[in-house]
């Protein structure tokens, strides 16, 4: 039977190309991914960018919780910190900045205070906790520093900015959630042009689309951006980051659009980057400083895990330099997204920006890897040849085949392979766009979360179009955004809705069964007014599994946990939350269950997989 539908598979190919919650059970025993950098350097998720006096870059590489100088051709010339909550010790540090008397900031971020140093690291003092009070943090990202000497703290998850003197005096805030002028959607990163007529604040205003201009009250200008999500002049799609040229021109990170947008002192669109076609990159560009010249900038980014330093021309900009070892070495990620376990127990985890799969066994030694580049990885190693990925992310196992199948999401197909890399076959090129999430059930039928269209799509074992459900919408067996699907043992579909902060359980035909999450699986328009962090709450997730059991495992990925559920979708336990520390998470999303209930989580932004035994 077996050798049959390999077979005709190849011929086709060629043919046409209410309990409780309970105490988490679960211990974390390992962690898969560290980099051996030695004496060189390997960044691990960098994100914000600071200058000092003399031209030294300062990056928050905030995976490895430690800071890192350099001179403008990348040469280090020290690390500072570590993990930890001592002084001087980070967790996910995700700003750092220069104040005017050249101190050294920090966003000590998943600590929830900032920390202040000498320009030689010797520690002055630390300030604040975690809350919403004045003087406390929800997620402290970047830091301005204006005239005065004053620190303007972004606190992201409280939709504010926090002014505190030279001492950690808190002073008073600015903002809050809203799209009005001066309001804020999750702000992210800031820069302060510093004049003697007033200075003015540049906020990214992120999931409002725009960056604000503002005076140091927080009185509302201007704006770069027209607040509508796009890629033009006028428009950005959630920028992170900004900062501006000695001659006032401006540069903006434009993240989901790929790219840096330069504007000259009179807020006039120049140009934009494009990404490179060689290394895709930037992937997701977090910030950018320019140095100073009115010709070179750097950039982080971050999905690639490395540095940018581009020089600018009258119309166009050209990557000149790359700064850090590209983290594709055996074993080491660029960001770990997907998960699967095989009958013998093997793992299989996306590599999504190396553009492959690595297989270990449960201790976590490497047994294979493939993809473009013969598997060895990288941002080059993307391709759309059979044997090849464009940022691959749910990996399932199917038992009744013993096939891996791969939601090759960049190329728009799924592609299935035997256990030991073997390719059989891949489909979906005529019905797809960007699916993010493929499981099977024990009648050999496939499911597809067709995440472009919003869509849940069934092919038979063969690759060959059934039918789809669903459509874009909040209503019952409507999706925004499906993410990772799974199976039960009975042949229900887990769809995870990810912009409609839920779960929704269906039967094999695609009939819905229940859903569950926030409000009940009742969304929002604006999701992050449908955000919840009670038990039971999702907001944004993305992963989802199913143990031995029927039990249904959810990776909520922004609020850094893995919850578990019944199969109809009632509460049980949770696992983890913000901080780099063992057994806790940054952006987990895919999760798998071994023969003995050993659970893989992939981290995405840790670039790591947990794995925990029960």
């Amino acid at each position: 039977m077996r050798k049959k539908r390999v077979l005709s598979i190849i011929l086709i190919v060629a043919l046409s190309m209410l309990m409780a919650p309970l105490a988490s059970a679960h211990t974390a025993v390992q962690i898969w991914g560290t980099a051996n950098e030695g004496t060189g350097l390997i960044l691990n998720t960098p994100v914000s960018l600071a200058k000092d006096s003399t031209g030294n870059i300062y990056v928050a590489d905030m995976a490895d919780h430690r800071i890192v100088k350099m001179d403008q051709s990348g040469n280090v010339l020290r690390k500072f910190g570590s993990l930890g909550s001592g002084n001087g010790q980070f967790n996910t540090p995700f700003g750092v900045a220069i104040d005017n008397k050249g101190n050294i900031l920090v966003a000590d971020t998943a600590n929830y205070r900032i920390q202040k140093f000498d320009s030689n690291w010797n520690f002055i003092r630390a300030w604040g906790t975690k809350g919403s009070n004045p003087g406390q943090f929800g997620l402290a990202r970047e830091i301005g520093i204006d005239s005065q000497n004053r620190y303007h703290v972004v606190d992201e998850f409280n939709d504010r900015i926090q002014v505190f003197d030279e001492n950690g005096t808190y002073l008073y805030t600015y903002g809050g959630r809203g799209t009005a002028n001066g309001k804020f959607r999750l702000p992210q990163g800031i820069s302060i042009k510093k004049n003697v007529n007033g200075d003015r604040v540049y906020i990214c205003d992120t999931f409002n689309n725009r960056v604000q201009i503002l005076d140091v009250n927080g009185n509302y200008i201007t704006q770069l951006g027209d607040g509508i999500q796009g890629d033009s002049g006028t428009q950005f799609r959630y920028p992170r980051g900004v900062n501006i040229d000695t001659n006032g021109d401006v540069y903006i990170a434009d993240t989901y659009n790929h790219k840096i947008k330069k504007y000259n002192s009179n807020h006039v669109y120049q140009w934009s980057t494009d990404i490179g076609i060689v290394r895709l990159e930037p992937v997701f560009p977090n910030q950018v400083i320019p140095l100073g010249d009115g010709v070179h900038f750097i950039v982080t980014d971050t999905g690639n895990s490395q540095l940018l330093k581009y020089h600018g021309y009258s119309t166009y900009a050209s990557v000149e330099l790359h700064i850090g070892t590209d983290r594709k070495a055996d074993k080491v990620f660029s960001e770990a997204v997907g998960a699967a376990v095989d009958s013998a127990g093997n793992v299989y985890i996306s590599d999504t920006f190396n553009h492959r799969i690595q297989k270990f066994d449960s201790n976590g030694n490497l047994l294979a890897k493939w993809g473009g580049n013969s598997g060895n990885g990288g941002p080059d190693a993307y391709g759309y040849y059979y044997w090849q990925f464009t940022t691959p992310k749910q990996v399932w196992y199917d038992k009744t085949y013993d096939d891996i199948y791969i939601a090759d999401t960049g190329n728009n197909r799924i592609q299935v392979f035997s256990p030991d890399g073997t390719w059989i076959m891949n489909f979906g090129y005529y019905d797809l766009s960007l699916p993010m999430g493929v499981c099977t059930t024990s009648d050999g039928n496939i499911y597809v979360a067709d995440t472009g269209h919003n869509r849940i799509v069934k092919y038979n074992a063969l690759g060959y179009y059934m039918y789809s459900f669903g459509s874009e919408g909040m209503g019952d067996g409507q999706f925004r955004q499906p993410s990772y699907i799974a199976a039960d043992s009975q042949d229900n579909i887990y769809v995870v809705d990810r912009i409609n902060n839920r779960v929704q359980k269906f039967d094999k035909y695609g009939n819905f069964i229940t859903k569950w999450g926030t409000n009940g699986g009742v969304p929002l328009e604006d999701p992050l007014e449908n955000w919840g962090e009670g038990d039971g709450d999702l907001f944004l997730p993305i992963g989802i599994a199913v143990d031995k059991v029927n039990n249904v495992w959810v990776s909520d990925s922004s609020n850094n946990r893995i919850q578990k559920f019944t199969n109809n979708g009632v509460f049980l336990e949770k696992i983890g939350t913000f901080s780099g520390t063992e057994g806790n998470f940054f952006s987990p999303w895919g999760i798998a269950f071994g023969n003995n209930g050993e659970m893989y989580v992939t981290d995405a932004l840790l670039n790591r997989v947990t794995k925990f035994v029960p």
